[in-house]
């Protein structure tokens, strides 16, 4: 497999040059333990079956790379974190994306089918993935690591062609298309600081100063984190958090009886009382409300069942995976909005998943709305 490595902006300057308006396939490789971004560690192009092997570490500035990608059409497999990556760089997805996991979803392969297993079933050929824990920041990297890295972009357009033509004779072209798109929307929206605590576990156990105390503490949290690129959990964990919002303590002691970790308590510990004790002095009416839990409303169960029932024969209908029209998550979303939110709310909110573009044409028509 012939390819090149680039390592300087001379080089990365006359490779940019050479993109035309074909497609680019596209793959990252990243290291992500203790930090909130991901480190690229490196970036690997195939274009018209040219193989191009970036170097972030060693190029450094890569900002004339994603401009030049502006507009392209971008193949990417299981495209989340990668695409992640491209927007903390980049700013912005301005481009089209082809994701050619969500292409096999579509034709039933999987709901989340791997890269190996999709060459595998479609080029007959076994990809290994023995270098996928590998420390991708550290260098020198081994002539292995580099045969691997380039591998992950040889079969993506290969692979794209036939499952166009397939996504064709099934007429899926623009539920794929469609869907790929709604995946660049989402990584584009920015995250609520405010919102932050809605993520964790065992909201419903909180009164409503409690839910005020983690709300402001998830916030911090997640400012911190970014602040500091570190990782969430290595600011204080997140089931922390809600021992602090329930037993709401008021000194070092109370922490230390909590069992707080060390480092939460030396780094952070002032921190978390000075906002524990601004909410607590708060007034009480700009506390959250009580958090309901879908399971608790009247009907939970068997409105799940019945919806999953007909989602199901929708699935069997079309040759779909169940989870790639609405998966338990999509469901509750969608109940989370028809029941906890008053008519005038459901106006200005989001409409649901289920209820907007080909879920909505397939299925979600035919619930309420």
């Amino acid at each position: 497999m012939q390819f090149e490595i680039i390592t300087t902006t001379a080089q990365l300057h006359d490779f940019i040059a050479t993109l035309d308006g074909s497609p680019i396939s596209l793959d990252t490789e990243f290291v992500r333990t203790r930090t909130y971004s991901a480190n690229l560690g490196l970036l690997q192009i195939s274009q018209n079956t040219r193989i191009t092997l970036i170097d972030p570490i060693a190029v450094g500035d890569l900002s004339s790379f994603w401009q030049a990608i502006d507009n392209k059409n971008i193949i990417l497999h299981a495209s989340s974190e990668d695409l992640e990556i491209i927007r903390d760089h980049k700013g912005d997805l301005n481009f089209t994306l082809f994701d050619t996991q969500i292409a096999c979803s579509f034709l039933n392969m999987g709901a989340s089918l791997g890269y190996a297993k999709m060459v595998e079933t479609l080029e007959a050929v076994i990809v290994d993935k023995g270098e996928s824990r590998t420390d991708w920041c550290a260098r020198p990297l081994s002539e292995k690591q580099i045969n691997y890295a380039g591998v992950d972009v040889l079969y993506l357009q290969p692979c794209l062609e036939k499952l166009q033509q397939q996504l064709e004779n099934k007429n899926m072209i623009p539920y794929f298309e469609q869907e790929c798109q709604s995946v660049l929307a989402q990584k584009m929206v920015k995250q609520d600081p405010d919102k932050a605590y809605k993520s964790l576990n065992n909201l419903f156990k909180l009164d409503r100063q409690g839910l005020a105390i983690i709300k402001a503490l998830a916030k911090w949290r997640l400012q911190t984190a970014q602040e500091r690129n570190l990782a969430l959990n290595f600011v204080v964990k997140a089931d922390h958090l809600w021992l602090l919002a329930y037993y709401q303590p008021t000194s070092f002691d109370d922490l230390r009886r909590l069992n707080l970790l060390p480092n939460e308590i030396r780094i952070h510990g002032q921190q978390i009382l000075t906002i524990m004790t601004r909410v607590i002095s708060q007034d009480e009416s700009t506390y959250p409300p009580l958090v309901i839990r879908l399971v608790d409303f009247p009907g939970y169960k068997s409105t799940m069942k019945s919806m999953r029932d007909k989602i199901q024969g929708c699935a069997e209908q079309y040759d779909l995976p169940l989870e790639l029209i609405a998966s338990k998550r999509v469901i509750n979303e969608y109940l989370s909005w028809l029941w906890k939110l008053t008519d005038l709310q459901k106006q200005t909110a989001n409409k649901p998943k289920l209820l907007t573009g080909w879920r909505f044409e397939l299925i979600g028509h035919q619930f309420e709305h």
